[in-house]
């Protein structure tokens, strides 16, 4: 018979042997199948079950892929969540275990069994069961956590060292925030659950989002005093003028020949009344004759000067000074206009304000004298600040097809941005607690839809 000093001899061949092999392996299934199975030549086992990450058992001597709907394996999963994941290494007391996964055991698996754990810690899930009919002794107990150690050390070298994340999984997660030999209120998921309540009830300002731009305050709207077709623009898109420059004319053609159509009947009527007023010297029956001839001299008056106040309109003057803004000059030219339609506005560029539009479902209270920032477009990391100077009673429909209330705020200080930029502004109204500034939507859509 061999001696006891030849069995160690060989087995310590058997475990170089089997850390060169797990070494050179590339693959988990791989490393995963030599130490469920290669395990053997250092200590005789019954079956061998490896857990990697979660409660899940990845590999079990003998079979190439366990059921995970079989009996046994559900047990199994219930029993490294419950037991074996804050289980120490070496043998398994089963007589300490509950009554059910007693039964369970002596069923499924043999009574004698060495537990070995990931001593690292790097991977909470990682373990390895090895059970048998006979007791472990501590020479064989030894050598197999010397084979588990280099194993585990393969197993990390392949993923990615020992630094390497492990695998995220519920049961980790779970473990991380309900560890067992916690209480409960000591537990980091019942401290992050008052953290969220206490951050919930936060004091924030109530804020809604609304798309905004930069418009003038008291826009002079130029409109066409007379009916007609526009025959020159004589000012360009935002050029500055003053007061009394012309601004636009119509075609004069057709009134200058009614003026002087107008003129030709005043001058005729005015001859028949000086006629009638020589013949009225000399005869009394010419009298009421010369009295309907002075009404058509006042007529044809009449109608002259208001074909020549008409010919005045034709050209448009500013009424006060500053910038013209319109679209186009050729877009007006030889365009029929109707008495009162605009044609441009005459702004002063040193005095703009917000305008905002407020959608009805983002609708909050807001006070006048509420802060404003608008973020234009152009310059989104320099805010326009402004207060709020009055929200508007009734919801208009805009051209986009929504319906939102306009929002008029005053700018703080001066504003060297021109009339017309567009951007997001931000309204603030009254104070709030963070969790209904978070949950005012969610609660808003919930009592529509159950109608609460």
């Amino acid at each position: 018979m061999r001696s006891q000093a030849e069995r160690v001899n060989e087995r310590m061949v058997t475990l170089m042997e089997l850390s060169r092999q797990a070494r050179a392996l590339g693959q988990g299934k791989e490393l995963d199948y030599l130490v469920v199975n290669a395990t053997h030549r250092l200590a005789p086992y019954r079956q061998a079950i490896l857990w990697r990450d979660d409660d899940q058992p990845v590999a079990l001597s003998g079979l190439v892929s366990p059921d995970p709907n079989a009996p046994m394996i559900r047990w199994l999963i219930a029993l490294h969540r419950d037991v074996l994941s804050s289980t120490a290494a070496g043998p398994v007391d089963i007589q300490a275990l509950a009554a059910d996964d007693q039964s369970a055991w002596q069923e499924y698996l043999a009574p004698f069994a060495l537990w070995l754990p990931d001593t690292d810690g790097d991977r909470a899930g990682l373990g390895l069961l090895l059970v048998r009919e006979m007791a472990w002794t501590e020479a064989e107990s030894v050598l197999i956590q010397e084979w588990w150690q280099v194993w585990v050390h393969a197993y990390q070298a392949l993923h990615g060292g020992g630094q390497a994340r492990p695998r995220f999984s519920l049961a980790r997660v779970r473990r991380w925030l309900l560890p067992a030999e916690r209480p409960w209120w000591k537990t980091r998921l019942a401290w992050i659950v008052a953290a969220l309540l206490a951050l919930m009830l936060f004091p924030v300002r109530m804020t809604v989002i609304a798309p905004g731009q930069l418009v003038p305050v008291d826009p002079l709207w130029v409109r066409s005093p007379i009916e007609g077709v526009v025959a020159d623009v004589l000012v360009s898109p935002t050029e500055t003028v003053q007061a009394g420059d012309p601004l636009f004319r119509f075609d004069n053609n057709v009134l200058e020949s009614r003026v002087g159509v107008a003129r030709r009947a005043l001058s005729t009527a005015t001859a028949q009344y000086e006629q009638l007023t020589q013949r009225a010297l000399n005869d009394d029956e010419f009298g009421a004759d010369l009295i309907e001839a002075a009404g058509a001299v006042e007529q044809k008056r009449a109608e002259l000067a208001f074909l020549e106040s008409r010919l005045n309109d034709a050209t448009v003057r500013a009424a006060r000074g500053g910038v013209a803004l319109f679209d186009s000059a050729s877009a007006w030219v030889g365009q029929p206009v109707t008495v009162g339609e605009r044609i441009m506005r005459i702004v002063d560029p040193k005095q703009s304000e917000i305008e905002a539009w407020l959608p009805v479902a983002d609708a909050v209270n807001l006070e006048a004298g509420a802060p404003v920032n608008l973020y234009l477009r152009s310059t989104p990391l320099s805010p326009v600040s402004g207060s709020i100077r009055y929200v508007a009673y009734d919801a208009t429909e805009r051209p986009s097809g929504n319906v939102a209330y306009r929002v008029r705020a005053r700018i703080d200080g001066d504003n060297t941005y021109r009339v017309g930029l567009k951007g997001t502004t931000r309204l603030s109204g009254g104070w709030t607690t963070l969790g209904y500034w978070i949950l005012r939507r969610p609660i808003a859509t919930l009592r529509t839809r159950l109608g609460v």
